[in-house]
């Protein structure tokens, strides 16, 4: 007879044994299945593939918050002198400017003596005109007088005309009749006196003087 120990075999049934088998069959598969989720050492770099299509310009972003004013910077190095310009030409004498005054006086004076003013309308427009070509025309607001009124007849803007004893100046060109939201009444007729007496002979009174 062994001295050594016998470990007596585990006994199991048969559905037993099917069970244990299919627990260690799991675990062994928990096992493989964490190893495969562990990265593995890094491989070799690959050979740069060619160069990818450039895309499309994507949208403008916004603008973005302006930086904080940076320090300023050293102060830089001071330039050299550079080279001298070229000479001048000579300037002006000023010796000559009462000539010139003299010649711009003359030019003056035979350009008035050469003006000519007309007026084509009794003093509402004024034409100046040097060497016979118009140069110049100014309207005025003077009231001119018309005489009195007819019947038929134009008026201009500022024409004044005598009506019934009452004075009117046009404020448009018109034709109708005063009084009119055309003329304007400046001059309106007096009243007869009626104290009048033609005929009647007043003595006249002594006025002492104190």
């Amino acid at each position: 007879m062994s001295e050594k120990s016998m470990i007596p075999s585990p006994q199991y049934t048969f559905n037993e044994a099917i069970g244990v088998c299919l627990a260690m069959g799991q675990r062994a598969l928990a096992e493989v299945r964490a190893l495969s989720r562990m990265p593995g050492p890094p491989g070799e770099t690959g050979s740069e593939g060619k160069r990818g299509l450039q895309g499309e310009k994507g949208e403008k972003g916004e603008k973005g918050e302006r930086g904080e004013l940076g320090k300023q910077g050293p102060t830089g190095i001071d330039g050299k002198d550079g080279e001298r310009g070229p000479k001048g030409e000579p300037g002006r004498n000023a010796t000559d400017l009462t000539l010139i005054q003299e010649t711009i006086e003359q030019r003056i004076e035979r350009a008035i003596e050469a003006m000519s003013v007309t007026t084509p309308d009794r003093g509402r427009t004024w034409l100046f005109s040097f060497g016979g070509k118009t140069v110049r025309e100014l309207k005025t607001a003077l009231v001119l007088d018309a005489g009195a009124w007819k019947e038929g007849t134009s008026y201009a803007a500022g024409d004044g005309v005598s009506l019934g004893g009452s004075f009117f100046i046009a404020q448009a060109d018109t034709s109708t009749k005063p009084p009119s939201k055309d003329w304007r009444l400046a001059v309106r007729s007096g009243r007869d006196g009626k104290d009048y007496r033609a005929d009647e002979k007043r003595t006249p009174e002594l006025v002492r003087l104190k």
